[in-house]
């Protein structure tokens, strides 16, 4: 469950469980680790985008990057950090990147959060 926080430097909390995810796909856990192993090899790159289009300030890329970053982590969960992805895909959606950096700060706490749960998933701990 995610607690949202409505100030952009505030990580909002989320603690992600398998059960979700293999419940959506059908119980397969080998398609499970699959998606794990994709999106932890994936998801420094995604991330390094979205931190050079904030540093670039050109909000259509910081949208682009934030759409796909969101897309990619919503296949696990439908709370942190895909909803401040969504956050900031919504913001520069709007034009306004001003609050970007704050967000990113967030996304990569939470992120850093996510892809621990995620290892303990593949080492098959709880």
């Amino acid at each position: 469950m995610s607690n949202r926080n409505p100030q952009y430097g505030t990580t909002t909390e989320s603690v992600w469980s398998p059960a979700g995810m293999l419940e959506r796909l059908g119980g397969d856990e080998e398609l499970a680790r699959q998606l794990v192993e994709l999106f932890t090899v994936e998801c420094p790159r995604m991330m390094s985008v979205l931190r050079d289009s904030i540093a670039s300030a050109d909000a259509d890329q910081v949208r682009r990057a934030a759409h796909a970053f969101k897309g990619s982590v919503g296949n696990f969960t439908d709370e942190a950090p895909m909803t401040t992805a969504f956050e900031l895909e919504r913001m520069a959606a709007s034009g306004k990147i001003d609050d970007a950096p704050a967000l990113l700060v967030r996304l990569e706490l939470e992120v850093e959060r996510f892809l621990a749960a995620l290892r303990r998933f593949e080492q098959g701990q709880p």
